[in-house]
């Protein structure tokens, strides 16, 4: 009963696109203490929004649990405030491992 009602929903919903990536350029690549911190431009392609392009930071850490990661996305004409970003991610990381050294 509860299937057939599920299947029955989903049949008058439209997909949505999935975008693709196009091309990556890495703008910044940075190794803090075991952190990867990475900036780069993507440009994605989906019918429904056309071309799009914008600015990513992707930060990973390994930790006790495994790795963490967080990923920051800004339009195009904002990569002052990307790089600002990557800059203050960096320095809190730096700081992390030096107040655990000295603790």
């Amino acid at each position: 009963m509860k299937s057939a009602m599920i299947i029955k929903l989903d049949e008058g919903q439209r997909r949505k696109e999935r975008p693709s990536t196009t091309s990556q350029m890495t703008l910044l690549d940075i190794v803090a203490n075991g952190t990867a911190i990475r900036l780069f431009k993507e440009t994605i392609v989906s019918i429904d929004i056309g071309v799009k392009k914008r600015y990513v930071m992707s930060v990973r850490r390994q930790s006790g649990r495994g790795w963490i990661a967080k990923q920051v996305i800004w339009p195009e004409g904002e990569l002052e405030l990307a790089l600002l970003e990557v800059n203050k991610v960096a320095q809190q990381e730096i700081q992390r491992v030096t107040v655990l050294a000295t603790a």
